[in-house]
């Protein structure tokens, strides 16, 4: 009678403790594919300071929004400001789970991103923020190739910036010749080939550090948007600036497989169907264009002077950067990609804008 009343207090601590688990799981969000639909809160991290435009505005609005249609069943909290890792670190970070989402820059992974960055090729901006961001995410909805390129994680969007002008102190670059030995700061292998190609000196650096060597004389400028100079205060210390819609880079806005699994399928189908791919990609551009106006009206009143070189003077900025192209199609070709099928779809688009 001792034993079979032993073994039933056995069996009920063990149903107990069962019963227990199930239950942490699923207020956990559980990690398997698919979720369990309950309410589950990401970590949001990001390279830049909380007032930079796409956290201020982009985000800060996806989370609102993502929140408010899932009825608080899915929720973000905001590390900005490099607090969950740098630039370099990001898409680490994303994939082994140190962020659940975050925001960061295809330049700062040599190699990873090197179809998706036809749009990083020289004189491939020919528009704004907006319509450059758009181009790039459909490039990357309609190419395979692409898209293996962000398979270790869940892709939300893929965004551009405003198109990029030279930004400089003391130097100012008036003419093809001025642009001769200065040093530029660059996000991107394709920016640097740029660079190089002008007879200047790329430099490799986070924009956080972009002040700073300005400042102390690091770098004599940067091949950069016009917004970089609200987003990163620059006004101060930058005194002229040469539009000539160089290039441009792209972001990413990605998130972890697992963080992504741990939403119910239900909500995952609102999210993609609402808040990913060209609908987002859009207002990240259109939350640029907007940065862009307000930061060139804030560099005038400060005396920053705005040059427009001539289309003949533009036309000895392109010529020599012509190579970086002509690199870029004999890397895919190497790697048995049609590089110039998706060039030529990138140019496309861009005129169809």
């Amino acid at each position: 009678m001792k034993k079979r009343f032993k073994v039933s207090m056995v069996s009920l601590l063990a149903m107990v403790l069962l019963i227990f688990t199930a239950c942490s799981s699923g207020a956990s969000g559980g990690s398997g594919s698919g979720g369990e639909g309950k309410n589950v809160e990401f970590k949001f991290g990001s390279m830049d300071a909380p007032d930079h435009v796409q956290n201020s505005e982009t985000f800060k609005n996806f989370s609102e929004d993502v929140t408010e249609l899932t009825e608080g069943r899915v929720s973000f909290q905001m590390f900005t400001g490099g607090s969950l890792g740098g630039p370099k670190e990001t898409l680490d970070n994303i994939t082994t789970g140190i962020m659940d989402v975050g925001r960061g820059i295809h330049g700062y992974n040599a190699g990873k991103f090197e179809v998706q960055s036809v749009m990083n090729l020289p004189f491939m901006a020919n528009g704004n923020a907006a319509e450059l961001s758009i181009v790039t995410q459909k490039l990357h909805d309609q190419f395979p190739e692409i898209q293996e390129e962000y398979s270790d994680v869940k892709l939300l969007w893929v965004h551009a910036a405003d198109p990029y002008a030279i930004i400089t102190k003391g130097k100012q670059v008036k003419s093809f010749e001025d642009v001769k030995g200065l040093k530029l700061r660059t996000p991107s292998v394709e920016g640097g080939k740029m660079i190089e190609s002008w007879g200047a000196t790329p430099v490799s650096l986070p924009a956080p550090e972009i002040y700073d060597a300005l400042q102390k004389g690091v770098i004599d400028g940067g091949v950069l948007p016009i917004a970089a100079i609200k987003d990163f205060n620059l006004t101060d210390v930058v005194d002229y600036v040469t539009i000539g819609n160089f290039n441009t880079n792209l972001f990413y806005v990605s998130m972890n497989k697992d963080s992504w699994n741990r939403i119910s399928p239900e909500d995952q189908k609102l999210i993609e169907e609402n808040f990913t791919g060209v609908s987002m990609a859009e207002k990240a551009g259109q939350a640029f264009d907007g940065q862009k106006e307000r930061a060139e009206k804030e560099a005038k009143e400060a005396g920053v002077e705005f040059i427009t070189l001539s289309e003949e003077e533009l036309k000895k900025f392109k010529e020599p950067a012509k190579v970086v192209t002509e690199d870029w199609l004999s890397k895919m070709e190497s790697k048995g990609i049609d590089g110039q099928k998706i060039y030529d779809e990138a140019v496309k688009l861009i005129e169809e804008k």
